[in-house]
């Protein structure tokens, strides 16, 4: 019912209040006569006030009364759905509670106090219901339903000073123009421009130069072809007009008179003999590139078209459509930007003054290699004095800047125009980032945990929220709004520019979506805080004074950076989200209040000072996320089995109650320590059908004889049922004295695999690690038939076979991230050629065998490595064998076609 209600930045909780309004309305909750009429007002009003929230959302510029009443509605909104989650709570508590005898003595007990918390519940709603009488009659009398969005100026399109720049003040331009007209005649033999109608589109985030980047491209070669034009589309187009201005662009004759359809056929008629060079710069909709394209003939006579767009989709789409090629253009290098910096304000790339250097490099980072950004900022420095106080006043304010400097409006406007043709949705989850610090590395996997907590992900039929809150992440790259960094097999890390980030923090902090304390607050902070991100600093005590005065109504808060200080969170009866990763000094006392936080779905606690849970984490009906794998916990208590909508639990090696497969939600558990006297809770696991990752250790039970046999009996069966619904990820840490994982019984069952019976099983595993004390050659033989393994690590530390063994081409087809670590002297693989085509990172930790003069790894014959990370073990071995080993290494990285990136440590 209420799981995909959807929060949004700029109508608040308005959606889940009107969901949960009907949900009461329908079932028990509405008994009381009062309360349901008072529900069934809120409800039809906050309906109709709702549809006008969502009108003016679109705009981009709104009438000053009108932000002043949608942000009186949208708090207003969070207040109600805080007292209905409240009033819920309630009814759930009461519908819960024991029969027969003992439930009779509980409920006499109890019954005063219920009796006068609901009557403070309903007189609450009814305090709400008039806000909302008043907040309804004010948008009446104000007439906002007629309100509509008005530009206060007219528009100026930003992007024409780019076609009239000076050749001579632009900095590393040569490059990139030179590979798009190789990219234009690469078909041809004698450097002209041949047959086939070639299109390149250029694609990147706003103010990287892109319209500048075409514009030089066009300059230097339009006068090879016949007739040339170079035309604007901009994020809303009078399509028309486009058409128009292309055709007399071309040298033909068009008016605003004519149809689409007539002009294009104009348009057509005029190229068809031609050979042409078209630039169609700022395209922001499919739609209407299958509009312009149409314009364009394939007369195969050598004709030219280029593209730009900050969305690679529509990239895509255009190449797709032609003989095209993508051109992803980059940020400017260290060296250039600070050349393009220097020269605006000093007029020469090398004259900054000493006492300025260090600012002017903190600068830059904050430009991160955007010439708009560096341009804009540098500008306003010219007219600044050369001061150090003046510089570091710039650098603390590039934020509020933006806002208020006539300098950088321009650079404002244009970061603007992306973040405006966001849907809601994608705008909602762009804001949420504003929690995160300047260059924070960004996981998705947090991230999307975040998301779905906070209730920004909308169900959609047939797939789960975590698969929609990935394509949310995938249209924000798609859109350039943020940044792919570092990427592993199973994806990409995230950063968000600076200079976005400074404008989603405004933007945050004018909707009052997310409150962040960092210690440079200009402004006061608001009334009521509902999202607080802490970067902690010298502020702490301001920050520990707000969470104790936004208890009653703030709903998720963030620590980022460690602090000794621990906030006080007893009476925060409305928390969804709670990530005190950062606060290393909790200790027991502190989380004892964490039953109380019923509406919590999120909680993150990390602290070697913690060492149990509270009973009362059973009363967390909502909980999603439980991250406590930092904590000094051993076993969790017996109640967490009550957590039936949780769905990843991480922890460190800690013991579970048995009856575990009551949490049939649970996708992710990890480093849960399976004690081997436990068989119920080794069977239980196997009935958790919607897992997908697994991290075990397992005791040792080979003294247990008979039992340990059963035992093992059970966990391997219920891995080998996980694998057969929804198992990704398999992570099996195993130190007995024995074989276990790899030993003749699971090599049996796993040969099994090899039957199309059995190898169903598998299908969905795309990471294992196993971290064991004994392994034959001929397991390696075994693992190859996990057909979609994307990640493996193995980990030897007891038996393992002599020498070398030979991986060949068969098997481990997709795998792209392998680490071995062995520390057996002189054991390691040889790759031969064709041996794991996909891999493009590949980590080994080994100990060279003295006196050997064979270090032979095959790494050239990874048609796929980028990258090599080798730690050479040197117990045992010699200085000479190390370096041999070392150098065999690099000689095989350097004779490779890719030229891997190779880092070679030495184990201290």
């Amino acid at each position: 019912m209420m799981e995909g209600a959807l929060v949004s930045a700029s109508t608040g909780v308005m959606e889940s209040v009107l969901c949960k309004l009907s949900f009461m309305l329908g079932n028990q909750y509405s008994r009381n006569k009062r309360v349901e009429n008072d529900v069934l007002f809120l409800r039809n009003e906050l309906s109709s006030m709702n549809a006008v929230m969502q009108k003016h959302a679109m705009s981009k510029e709104r009438d000053l009364q009108v932000k002043a009443w949608m942000k009186e509605v949208r708090e207003l909104a969070y207040d109600i759905e805080d007292a209905i989650d409240a009033f819920m709570a309630q009814v759930e508590e009461k519908l819960d509670q024991p029969t027969g005898i003992k439930g009779f003595v509980i409920n006499s007990i109890r019954k005063l106090r219920e009796l006068v918390s609901s009557s403070a519940i309903a007189e609450e709603i009814e305090e709400l219901k008039n806000q909302v009488r008043e907040i309804s009659d004010r948008r009446k009398r104000y007439k906002l339903d007629e309100s509509t969005s008005k530009d206060t100026k007219a528009e100026i399109d930003p992007r024409l000073p780019a076609l009239y720049t000076d050749v001579s003040t632009l900095v590393g331009v040569d490059g990139p123009r030179n590979k798009i007209i190789k990219l234009l005649i690469e078909d041809d033999v004698d450097g002209r421009f041949g047959p086939p109608l070639t299109l390149v589109s250029i694609v990147g985030f706003g103010g990287l130069g892109k319209t500048t980047l075409a514009n030089q491209v066009y300059q230097k070669i339009k006068g090879q072809f016949d007739c040339s034009c170079f035309v604007f589309v901009s994020q809303r187009p009078h399509i028309k007009k486009v058409l128009v201005d292309l055709l007399s662009g071309l040298g033909g004759a068009g008016n605003m008179w004519d149809n689409k359809k007539k002009l294009i056929n104009q348009i057509r008629e005029f190229l068809h003999d031609k050979r042409y060079l078209i630039v169609i710069d700022d395209i922001w909709s499919i739609s209407e590139w299958e509009i312009l394209k149409c314009i364009l003939p394939e007369n195969s006579i050598g004709s030219r078209i280029i593209t730009t767009t900050r969305i690679l989709d529509i990239a895509k789409s255009c190449c797709s459509s032609f003989n095209g090629h993508i051109y992803p253009i980059e940020p400017l290098s260290d060296d250039n930007s600070r050349m393009l910096f220097f020269r605006r304000i000093f007029h020469t790339p090398d004259s900054c003054p000493s006492h300025l250097e260090e600012l002017s490099v903190a600068i830059l980072r904050k430009c991160g290699g955007l010439p708009l950004a560096i341009l804009h900022i540098a500008s306003l420095l010219a007219t600044k004095s050369d001061t150090k106080d003046e510089w570091e006043l710039v650098l603390n304010s590039i934020g509020s800047a933006l806002e208020n400097n006539h300098t950088l409006q321009g650079m404002k406007q244009i970061l603007l125009l992306s973040f405006y043709d966001l849907p809601p949705h994608l705008k909602t989850c762009l804001l949420y980032l504003s929690i995160y610090p300047e260059d924070y590395k960004i996981t998705p996997r947090s991230l999307i945990r975040r998301w779905i907590a906070e209730g920004f992900i909308a169900e959609e039929r047939g797939k789960r929220l975590e698969q929609i809150a990935q394509s949310y992440i995938n249209d924000l790259t798609n859109r350039s709004m943020i940044t792919p960094m570092d990427i592993g097999y199973d994806g990409h890390v995230y950063q968000v520019h600076d200079m976005v980030l400074s404008i989603i923090k405004s933007l945050s902090a004018e909707e009052n979506f997310v409150t962040i304390i960092d210690g440079q607050q200009s402004s006061p902070l608001p009334t009521k805080i509902r999202r607080l991100s802490l970067h902690f600093n010298d502020s702490q005590d301001e920050v520990m004074k707000t969470i104790t005065t936004n208890q009653h109504c703030i709903r998720s808060v963030i620590v980022i950076g460690f602090t000794k200080q621990v906030p006080n969170f007893s009476n925060s009866r409305t928390l969804r989200l709670l990530d005190l990763g950062c606060c290393e000094w909790l200790q027991d006392h502190h989380i004892e209040c964490i039953g109380s936080m019923l509406q919590l779905r999120y909680l993150v606690l990390h602290s070697n000072f913690i060492t149990v849970l509270p009973d009362s984490i059973g009363n967390l009906k909502h909980l999603q996320m439980l991250n406590v794998k930092f904590c000094s916990i051993e076993i969790l208590p017996e109640t967490v089995i009550q957590l039936r909508k949780l769905i990843c639990l991480y922890v460190s090696s800690v013991k579970l109650p048995d009856r575990i497969g009551n949490m049939q939600l649970l996708e992710e558990l990890s480093h849960i320590l399976l004690s081997s006297s436990s068989i119920r809770l080794a069977e239980e696991l196997g009935s958790l059908r919607n897992l997908r990752h697994l991290t075990i250790t397992v005791e040792d039970p080979s003294e247990m004889e008979d039992r340990g046999t059963r035992y093992k009996e059970v966990l391997l069966s219920s891995i080998y049922q996980l694998g057969r619904d929804n198992l990704e990820s398999l992570s099996f840490d195993y130190r007995g004295q024995e074989d276990f994982i790899l030993d003749s019984s699971m090599g049996l069952a796993l040969q099994r695999l090899r039957n199309s019976k059995w190898m169903s099983t598998t299908v969905n595993l795309t990471r294992l690690e196993l971290d064991i004390s004994r392994m034959e050659e001929g397991d390696i033989e075994i693992l190859k038939c996990i057909s979609n393994l994307l990640f493996l690590r193995l980990v030897f530390t007891g038996h393992a076979p002599s020498g070398r063994i030979v991986i060949d081409d068969q098997g481990f087809q997709c795998l792209n991230e392998f680490y071995l670590i062995c520390f057996i002297p002189g054991m390691w693989l040889v790759f031969a050629p064709g041996a794991m085509p996909k891999l493009q990172r590949y980590h080994l930790t080994f100990k060279p065998q003295s006196n050997s003069d064979d270090f032979r790894f095959g790494l050239e014959h990874l048609a796929s490595l980028q990258n090599v990370t080798v730690v050479i073990v040197p117990i045992c071995a010699r200085n000479v064998d190390i370096s041999v080993a070392e150098t065999t290494i690099r000689n095989a990285t350097n004779i490779h076609p890719n030229q891997p990136i190779v880092e070679i440590h030495t184990w201290q």
